[in-house]
């Protein structure tokens, strides 16, 4: 027999069963209905699980066979991974037939400026093995990229370091699965790579300088193939290496991925990827506006005084009777970005936070680890928010639309993905319009390039996107400027 320990927001429990059977028949013969909407048939790769130690795991192919812990989504973020599959699309997987190595094996990677994460694709059955996620080691060159490019122009060798690290983090994730599978870093034959502007950047050495300077023009926006050998990656000599294209210097890859992966319910829409850049898409019919609001890294958890990633020990959430919730049901040791989203919805809610954001003294959460929020916490909050929607805004008035002709609005990103809704709308974040109308989409970007790598189709709707996009720079627009300080203020009325 062997033990596995349950862990949720909600409740720690130990368990004893015997070896053999999947950890997802081992979670629902015990009470815990993990969402599999394959029927465990490994294809979705939905009813992934983190184990204490191994990272995440799609637990219908994972067998335990020793005493392991198993960090389980609550039951809001389990609500929010169902709702998902409604919003995302999934194409049946092709193969065809065209490999160069006897186990093939495509690997689908999101490079986001704070995580990253991968999906193993089985090119012959077209079963998901695996799906890896994981810091971006980047991020102690700096929390966002605008740090990363003043760092490859201030030193001589800051862009091979840059990309030696990023390359170094996903050759590790490679190699273990390798290891793991019993294959050989040959049988990696197709990579498919969505990330902003950037991240792809840094990634195939290119100097991404150029991207901070006016008028911000990259090096590449098209769609970039290489061969293995020529990328550093542990893959196939030969194999096709893609990075996604792009829109312009702050609209990447990881939106357009992320758009393409939506299903088109709706007329007008809008879709809001939330990080250190808040990418925006409004939608209007066939048409489609973009643009970049620079919201810095606050709602990642960086800048903040207490703030860290959405990691283990992270305050995630805050409640009316000031009860905070901590990821992996732990010691609290900071706050990450929607747990900042709460704590400062209830101040504004109590009055300990006025209109302008004055507060009056640093709000204590935990004693132990003197966790607090600051006032500069408060400030950085105000700028990020007001950044984001100054720029839907922007795109209305472009589109001729108000939020009152949009349909819906999609959450995508890992942080869009766990907020409390409840909260944004309180501090001016969101739209109090389209307050029953919000979808979280989870990581529509990495699901996106997913779809890429299991459909040749997946590529006429990302050429699509790319064609009818209208880009927008907020820099060059002073309405910008004045809808800016309009949205900085708390207003009770959320």
């Amino acid at each position: 027999m062997i033990k596995i320990k349950l862990v949720t927001s909600e409740k720690i429990e130990i368990i004893e069963t015997g070896t053999g059977l999947s950890l997802l028949d081992i979670l629902r013969k015990n009470g815990y209905p993990v969402y599999a909407p394959c029927g465990g048939k490994g294809t979705c790769g939905k009813c992934m699980v983190n184990i204490k130690g191994k990272g995440n795991v799609i637990s219908c192919t994972y067998y335990p066979d020793e005493n392991i812990e198993v960090i389980l989504p609550g039951v809001n973020e389990t609500n929010i991974l169902i709702s998902q599959t409604e919003y995302l699309e999934d194409l049946p997987f092709k193969n065809n037939n065209k490999h160069i190595s006897s186990k093939p094996y495509g690997v689908a990677i999101d490079i986001g400026t704070t995580t990253l994460v991968l999906y193993f694709l089985n090119l012959h059955s077209g079963q998901i093995e695996k799906i890896a996620s994981l810091l971006n080691p980047q991020n102690s060159y700096g929390a966002d990229v605008i740090s990363r490019i003043n760092y490859c122009q201030e030193h001589e060798n800051g862009l091979t370091e840059l990309q030696c690290t990023i390359i170094n983090a996903l050759n590790r994730e490679l190699d273990l699965f390798r290891t793991e599978e019993k294959i050989d870093s040959s049988n990696f034959e197709k990579i498919i790579i969505a990330g902003n502007t950037t991240m792809l950047h840094i990634l195939l050495g290119e100097n991404p300088v150029s991207i901070a300077l006016a008028p911000f023009k990259p090096e590449f926006i098209d769609k970039q193939t290489r061969e293995g050998a020529s990328t550093g990656l542990n893959v196939h000599n030969k194999a096709e290496v893609v990075t996604l294209p792009c829109i312009s210097a702050y609209v990447g890859a990881d939106i357009v991925a992320g758009l393409a992966a939506l299903k088109a319910f709706h007329r007008n829409y809008l879709f809001l990827d939330i990080g250190t850049n808040g990418e925006i898409a409004l939608l209007k019919g066939n048409e489609i506006f973009m643009c970049s609001a620079a919201a810095g890294p606050a709602f990642e958890g960086a800048g903040l005084s207490c703030g860290m990633g959405a990691v283990s020990g992270a305050i995630s959430g805050f409640t009316r009777q000031k009860e905070y919730q901590v990821i992996g049901n732990t010691e609290p040791l900071g706050i990450c970005g929607s747990g900042m989203v709460d704590i400062v919805a209830w101040l504004v809610e109590n009055d300990l936070v006025d209109e302008t954001g004055q507060l009056q003294d640093n709000f204590v959460i935990y004693n132990k680890n003197s966790i607090h929020i600051t006032q500069q916490d408060i400030r950085e909050i105000q700028l990020a928010k007001s950044a984001i929607y100054s720029g839907m805004k922007i795109l209305l008035k472009r589109a001729g639309l108000s939020f009152k002709d949009i349909d819906a609005l999609f959450l995508a990103g890992g942080f869009g993905n766990y907020i409390n809704i409840k909260s944004a709308l309180k501090i001016g974040l969101l739209p109090y319009g389209l307050r029953d109308n919000i979808y979280p989409v989870g990581n529509s970007a990495g699901i996106g390039a997913l779809q890429y790598l299991k459909s040749d189709d997946f590529e006429n709707k990302i050429n699509k996107i790319v064609m009818n996009t209208q880009y927008i720079e907020l820099s060059n627009i002073e309405e910008f400027t004045m809808e800016f300080a309009l949205n900085m203020n708390f207003s009770k009325k959320n």
